[in-house]
């Protein structure tokens, strides 16, 4: 046992030493974070933008790491934390991150063609009988709808700007079920009548022309906003200038930059992105973004029913007026004018491609020597190990502590002797796992540990943010809690009534072989499987609500509850079995008499401990339209809303302590 307790401390001690050696690499500026919002499936994002960020390691001579996300929230915190030091945003969410993670926009998008915007639509399936926007805006409760992510500007912020606050409508309260998702995930559920209709946008629709063509077949356009300006590009503002002026020049002669084979395979990974490059842009590029807020808060502040009059002329004089001051912010000339000779010198790419490359160039060189920044040496790039360095790094440390642990487990000369399969075996498993630690250490970013430590202080600033309560809605918040708790209830009993005879259908001392084998393997079937893939799977046959979010626990908790329940049969007392089996009872009057009896108590007590845990689970099931509270809390996550995080976190801890309670005193009387 001493000699493990050295080993352990041998491991943390290594552990640490490396995790300090990676902290130092860590400290240097030669590497930046790259995030991009993925708006259909991660993996095809990322593989689509490895190559523009393959081209920006090489070009700026910085260790660029690309990372991809589906909710605006998690990158913009991450950035105001120094996790991510440039990203591709849409325009709310990139003044979210000027205002919470002190970022500023330094670039902005082109689609193809040199488009300078888009448009956000409303999507409903062709045969819908939804014609006109009076049709969707009913608001008796009959239609479900599907927003963006709440820091969307074209799948949230244009459509309640535009139409749902002029006319004075929440949607949470007009429609049976408003969801939350990206503009893929959006128009698939559509597609496939999750959803009676869901906004979207033109750039994302041309795009699923070429990856989902017969998804476009079955959606029809219901309305069209004005133009939206194309997506920013930001940047932590304390980034150093050095690096900020690689990194725009870099954006700014992508594309059109080198020999007519480099422009043509540049312009190729443009063309499979939707993008036709990028020019420069501050944070006067969100100008409009700011102006579509005040249209949402004038016209929410004037269909209110909930404000009186004195307080509505309050509201109404500061909008006016942070709409005045907004009008009043002057042009940064400088830009402006780049743009307009980037503009003019692409334009001469088809006639001129070497004169007007070289005028690009000199544009931004010159542009970038107007602009005060710090000489420093060009960073030398971090090498990391290799995966398959990485392995044989861990073989070598595991085959090192096998060969240990065989010479200490040598048996003493007059002590008693051990088997040499046992020492084997031992050595084996121990040095297995050792050698797996070291593996996984870097792929788990284990290295990472220490900033747990030093940046303790960001942390607890997050966290203050949940210490202001905001108390406004709490009475939906602690409804849709009990429709938690309810769901977690009908999903736990039902599963019970399942999981009784599969648990003992999964017995080895009650059932043959040939039917423990293939119950045992569809119950870890049933456990493999989230509850929210589950629950999905659901609402495409039962439709949105609750429902779902009952049969997707059921499910899972039946493949849980079955394992438990039979580990269970298995370990009874077979005296009361033998007793029955003498009385002449046949193989069923043995399960009720002599195996029910011993197992009951146990039984009860698991069924207890997974009401609790599928009440915990259930939050998170609003997520994907299974009905509770998990989509108002992811919500307001999203939107930045922490005091009201706040108050649906303590009313769920409420209920939560509720249930345990109640739990232990049930458990006490069946026990």
């Amino acid at each position: 046992m001493s000699f493990l307790v050295r080993l352990l401390a041998g491991l943390a001690l290594v552990c640490a030493s490396s995790a300090a050696l990676s902290q130092e690499s860590e400290g240097e500026r030669d590497r930046i974070v790259f995030s991009v919002i993925s708006t259909e499936q991660t993996e095809a994002v990322e593989a689509l933008w490895q190559p523009f960020v393959d081209a920006m390691e090489e070009t700026t001579g910085l260790e660029v790491e690309l990372v991809s996300a589906i909710d605006y929230a998690g990158v913009i915190e991450a950035m105001r934390f120094g996790q991510v030091d440039v990203g591709w945003f849409s325009n709310l969410s990139g003044l979210q991150a000027i205002r919470l993670a002190d970022a500023e926009v330094f670039a902005k998008t082109l689609y193809p063609g040199g488009q300078e915007g888009y448009r956000s639509v409303i999507l409903v399936r062709d045969e819908s009988p939804i014609r006109t926007l009076d049709d969707l805006l009913t608001c008796d409760g009959s239609l479900s709808f599907a927003l963006g992510d709440p820091n969307s500007t074209s799948g949230t912020l244009v459509p309640l700007a535009y139409i749902f606050a002029p006319r004075g409508i929440d949607p949470q309260s007009c429609f049976s079920q408003v969801t939350n998702a990206n503009h893929e995930q959006t128009a698939l559920a559509v597609v496939n009548g999750f959803v009676d209709a869901g906004t979207n946008n033109t750039t994302n629709l041309d795009r699923l022309a070429q990856t989902r063509p017969e998804a476009l077949e079955d959606l029809r356009i219901l309305w069209t906003s004005p133009l939206i300006q194309t997506d920013p590009i930001v940047w932590r503002r304390d980034l150093p200038e050095e690096v900020k002026a690689e990194v725009l020049s870099f954006f700014l002669t992508y594309g059109f930059r080198g020999d007519a084979e480099q422009r043509a395979y540049e312009q190729a990974v443009l063309d499979d992105l939707f993008l036709g490059g990028f020019l420069p842009a501050t944070d006067e590029h969100l100008l409009p973004i700011r102006r579509l807020e005040l249209m949402r808060d004038l016209a929410e502040a004037q269909a209110s029913d909930a404000l009186e009059e004195a307080e509505r002329e309050i509201r109404l004089e500061q909008v006016q007026t942070a709409m005045r001051e907004l009008a009043a912010e002057e042009r940064r000339v400088a830009v402006r004018e780049l743009s307009e000779e980037l503009i003019a010198a692409r334009a001469r790419m088809g006639t001129e491609a070497d004169a007007a490359t070289a005028d690009i160039n000199a544009l931004v060189s010159d542009f970038l020597a107007a602009q005060p920044r710090i000489q420093v040496e060009r960073r030398v790039q971090r090498v990391t190990a290799s995966e398959m360095t990485r392995g044989f790094i861990a073989l070598a440390a595991g085959l090192g502590l096998f060969a240990l642990l065989m010479f200490r487990s040598r048996p003493p000369r007059f002590g008693p002797s051990r088997l040499m399969s046992d020492r084997l075996i031992d050595a084996a498993i121990w040095s297995g796992l050792f050698g797996l630690l070291i593996w996984s250490f870097w792929p788990a970013e284990m290295f990472k540990l220490p900033l747990l430590g030093t940046n303790a202080p960001r942390m607890g600033e997050y966290i203050a943010g949940f210490f202001q309560l905001d108390l406004d809605g709490w009475e939906t918040y602690a409804r849709q809690t009990l429709v938690t708790v309810q769901i977690a209830l009908w999903g736990t009993v039902v599963a019970v009534i399942a999981a009784i005879p599969f648990g003992l259908l999964a017995s080895r001392n009650i059932a043959p072989v040939w039917i423990v084998q293939p119950v045992r393997r569809l119950m870890d079937a049933f456990r493999a499987i989230n509850e929210l893939v589950v629950a999905a799977i659901f609402v495409a046959a039962v439709g949105l609500g609750p429902f779902a979010g009952v049969m997707a626990l059921a499910l899972h908790t039946t493949g849980v509850l079955a394992k438990l329940f039979s580990e269970a049969v298995e370990a009874i007392d077979d005296g009361p079995v033998e007793g029955v089996r003498a009385t002449g009872a046949g193989p069923l009057n043995e399960v009720v008499w002599g195996v029910i009896p011993q197992v009951i108590p146990l039984w009860a007590s698991y069924a207890l401990y997974r009401f609790e845990s599928n009440t915990r689970a259930a939050t998170i099931l609003g997520l994907i339209g299974a009905g509770g509270i998990g989509q108002l809390l992811i919500q307001n996550i999203r939107s930045f809303e922490y005091g009201k995080t706040a108050t649906i976190l303590l009313i769920i801890i409420a209920a939560v302590t509720a249930v345990d309670l109640i739990s232990q005193m049930l458990r006490k009387r069946l026990v």
